[in-house]
């Protein structure tokens, strides 16, 4: 019993005398620059490889650091036939792809919530919205972008889908 208080203590010391972990001093890329990856948008883009006369346009500028600002458009037979106002930006602390079509949405814009995803990923989506629900980017082998945009239109699947290339 008297060897009691000795073998305690000896237990307290061992279970206090663990070695130190150190955590990483990398900061997060995705917490220090929830855009990040996203940047990788910034340029301009066209897709004009189902027809010589359609194309479709994309550009992306960096908006200081906290949003990057994208216009995109339709080019076909020497008419604009489709403009659209884009955006990415953190709301809420997630990153949000925004979308606006002055003839659609009463001109508002819709929101679409990033995805968690690769590095060569970036996929939004919103469920509740018409068409689409989900638009996703996929990096390709030549540094360009291959595009989906999908979804239910009127109760039926829908998609299109673009080969973007750097301009």
């Amino acid at each position: 019993m008297r060897y009691a208080p000795l073998l305690l203590i000896s237990v307290l010391f061992a279970a206090c005398d663990e070695p130190a972990t150190t955590e990483s001093t990398t900061p997060d890329p995705l917490t220090s620059d929830p855009l990040g990856k996203y940047r990788q948008l910034v340029g301009e883009w066209v897709d004009s490889s189902s027809s010589p006369d359609y194309a479709f346009h994309e550009r992306w500028t960096l908006e200081g650091d906290s949003a990057i600002d994208g216009f995109g458009h339709v080019i076909e037979a020497g008419d604009t036939v489709f403009i659209e106002d884009l955006r990415l930006s953190v709301v809420n602390g997630n990153v949000v792809y925004q979308a606006r079509i002055g003839s659609q949405n009463n001109g508002l814009w819709v929101p679409f919530a990033a995805q968690a995803t690769g590095p060569d990923t970036l996929m939004f989506e919103n469920a509740l919205h018409d068409f689409p629900q989900c638009i996703m980017y996929v990096k390709d082998s030549v540094g360009g972008w291959d595009v989906a945009v999908t979804g239910t239109e009127r109760g039926e699947e829908h998609s299109e889908r673009f080969r973007l290339r750097e301009r």
